[in-house]
């Protein structure tokens, strides 16, 4: 497969096997935003994936875990977009931008 495509906030956005949902939004301009340049310790790029593709993602390694934890905790549906990488299985993948709070 040449290019993937998935859905956020309503905008298709094609994509290349392995590449992040962070560095396709980033090329073509669809909004989704970054603070550490992708490094997946900030968080601005979360996202909220679509249930039925939930199955589909691998798990959260420690440290998104973690951070997603603080950020939203109990929220089994957030991601960091910067750590999705695309390959076949996502074609479609439907998710929804979420913004960044800042908990006090």
């Amino acid at each position: 497969m040449d290019s993937i495509t998935f859905v956020i906030d309503g905008v298709a956005v094609a994509a290349t096997p392995g590449e992040s949902i962070l560095a396709a939004c980033q090329r073509l301009g669809a909004k989704l935003q970054t603070v550490c340049k992708g490094r997946g310790i900030c968080g601005a790029c979360r996202v909220d994936v679509a249930p039925e593709f939930l199955d589909l993602l691998p798990p959260p390694e420690k440290n998104e875990a973690r951070l997603l934890n603080y950020l939203s905790p109990g929220v089994t549906t957030h991601r960091l977009g910067c750590q999705i990488k695309l390959d076949e299985t996502l074609d479609g993948l439907r998710l929804r931008a979420v913004p960044l709070t800042v908990r006090t």
